[in-house]
């Protein structure tokens, strides 16, 4: 029989080379096959693409390489404590992935194997990547075996609308019998980044610096430190204690590689600092002396020049007693600390806004306060309020934003509102009849004013027209009491008083939500930090910075690299620098 079949076997491969085999010929290697045949290791055959007697698919096995080592000590941490595994085993969203297809079979046909990754969506279109398979790196687990294949994935090209979850990976590919097989696996995704320990309780906006410096100060209520880190979470040089900071640092504009922050300290002695972002090292103070005004600096700084030089400062309220114009760079003549009296107080975290030689301030008290510069100090405006340089909007606190031709601001008895900046006389507001609680801040998203209902049983998000006609109010999971952000592409962020941050593509579209901890409360607003705007992969990510009461700070990765350019205020104060002066630059990257 294996003679006459052999017969016939050569007589057809004259006329097609490699179309008939001896099943019953048995094989050890290739090389025992004739006409191009293989040799089939399952029954130890030849066979040419496909063998009748193989009818067992293809086993393939997928290997995530694990992530980098993360560092976790008791100032920073690296790992997501409520990711699986303690975090050890997840990766970042901006990090990329070793995959590793392998399998024990030696037919795997290998120009038939591929490897999906499946991203988190909530539109069930485009979620997948195929992902470009090669050969094994030597070293790489399982390159020993008879099929190994990997591939490397950029996470943050796939869609991810969780702050943790799983991306699916599936594997398929067949033998060179035809016979299929698939297999299954996962890569555990996360936003979270680090988190820093700075021990007291931060209320205040991070600022960042030209160069990527991230700074924020504390208070305990009788102590406070200012910090600056790196955006990998490590100390640029040793907290210094200033005394209980709640106004958030200002940042001036880099001068031959030398850029200010400016600390405004709540007690006991109130000063209002201008510190090295070099070293930390303090430049100037107001009072110059060893006393304070008599009265806390609450409310942030606005970043203003004023004089005939136009000095660079930062201009700021001592509640009940002065308005303070510190001014580093001016002479002893022309006065480094220009000073007013006024009445007037802010509560957290209230602000001023300042453009040219103009400035508005919030008040705890419900009114809005305008100043001009005359002859080189800062002044009453007379022409708010018949003489008296105020309009009287509400009774409990005022935020604001400048954004011309109006003076914008949030407050319980009028929701959202606009003031003329002439005259202070109030244009419109909205919703009618105000809020339930005081509101936090407003951003501009779009055609629309978005912020936050402040601490009720039912917790709201506004979204009112420019026109300030009649809005929408929108259920959020936990009260807002800080002011949104509006990243690159129109993406809208909150972080709660709960210790929750969340992404909202629109009114209606939520598209994250994600506990930080369960001890954890944000009361200040967050900001994004800078990367480079539309590239493919992973620049397109961007970090979230946000500070809770617990004294932890946090960097939470986003689908954002940096705020939104095409927004007049996408955030609270304004810029990264937190100037409140709209002629800052919303963002400038290293």
């Amino acid at each position: 029989m294996r003679a006459a079949i052999a017969s016939l076997c050569l007589v057809a491969s004259v006329a097609v080379v490699g179309a008939c085999f001896d099943p019953t010929r048995t094989c050890s290697t290739n090389g025992d096959c004739v006409n191009g045949g293989t040799c089939d290791p399952g029954t130890k055959t030849c066979i040419s693409g496909s063998n009748p007697n193989d009818k067992t698919p293809p086993v393939f096995s997928i290997a995530v390489v694990p992530p980098p080592a993360r560092q976790s000590t008791g100032k920073l941490t690296e790992l997501d404590p409520d990711s699986p595994d303690g975090g050890v085993d997840a990766f970042r969203r901006d990090e990329s992935a070793t995959v590793i297809v392998t399998s024990q079979d030696e037919d795997v046909d290998a120009g038939s194997v591929k490897l999906l990754v499946h991203g988190l969506s909530s539109s069930a279109v485009g979620t997948a990547l195929l992902a470009q398979l090669g050969p094994c790196s030597p070293g790489t687990p399982g390159a020993a075996r008879a099929f190994c294949r990997q591939a490397t994935v950029a996470l943050g090209s796939l869609p991810f609308d969780a702050f943790r979850g799983v991306m699916a990976l599936e594997a398929s590919g067949g033998d060179l019998s035809g016979n299929l097989g698939t297999a299954d696996g996962g890569i555990n995704v996360t936003r979270w980044k680090w988190r820093y320990s700075a021990g007291a309780p931060i209320y205040t906006t991070p600022a960042i610096a030209d160069d990527g410096t991230i700074v924020f100060g504390t208070s305990d209520g009788g102590s406070g430190s200012l910090y600056a880190l790196t955006p990998a979470g490590e100390e640029r040089w040793p907290s210094v204690e200033l005394g209980p900071i709640q106004a958030s640092p200002v940042l001036g504009a880099a001068d031959g590689g030398t850029q200010l922050a400016y600390v405004a300290v709540a007690s006991p002695i109130e000063r209002l600092f201008a510190t090295d972002l070099g070293n930390g090292g303090a430049v100037a103070l107001c009072p110059e002396g060893s006393g304070g005004y008599g009265g806390p600096f609450v409310g942030t700084p606005a970043l203003v020049y004023s004089g005939v030089q136009l000095f660079e400062g930062a201009l700021a309220v001592a509640n009940g007693r002065k308005l303070v114009n510190i001014r580093p760079t001016a002479s002893a003549a022309d006065g480094k600390c220009l000073v007013s009296d006024m009445t007037a107080s802010q509560a957290f975290p209230s602000s001023v806004v300042a453009l040219g030689g103009e400035a508005y301030l919030g008040t705890a008290e419900g009114s809005v306060r305008a100043f001009t510069q005359l002859s080189g100090n800062w002044v009453t405006n007379t022409a708010w309020g018949a003489g008296l340089g105020y309009s009287a909007v509400g009774n409990t606190s005022v935020q604001l934003a400048l954004i011309i031709p109006s003076i914008v601001g949030t407050t319980s008895a009028r929701g959202a509102f606009s003031l003329d900046p002439s005259s202070g006389v109030l244009q419109r507001n909205s919703p009618d009849g105000g809020v339930q609680s005081e509101p936090g801040g407003l951003v501009l998203l779009g055609s629309q004013y978005v912020f936050g209902g402040g601490v009720t049983s039912s917790p709201s998000l506004f979204w009112i027209p420019l026109t300030l006609a009649s809005g929408t109010s929108v259920d959020v999971t936990a009260p807002l009491v800080g002011t949104p952000i509006v990243g690159y592409g129109g993406v809208l962020y909150l972080a709660t008083n709960r210790g929750t941050i969340e992404s909202w593509a629109s009114s209606s579209d939520v598209r994250w939500s994600g506990s930080i901890g369960s001890s954890e409360s944000f009361l200040a607003s967050p900001t994004i930090g800078c990367r480079s705007a539309g590239v493919v992969g992973l620049a397109q990510m961007g970090d979230l910075y946000i500070g809770s009461t617990s004294g932890n700070f946090f960097s939470v990765v986003v689908d954002s690299p940096g705020l939104d350019p095409t927004s007049l205020w996408p955030k609270y104060q304004h810029d990264i620098r937190n100037t409140g002066n709209p002629a800052t630059p919303i963002q400038s990257c290293p």
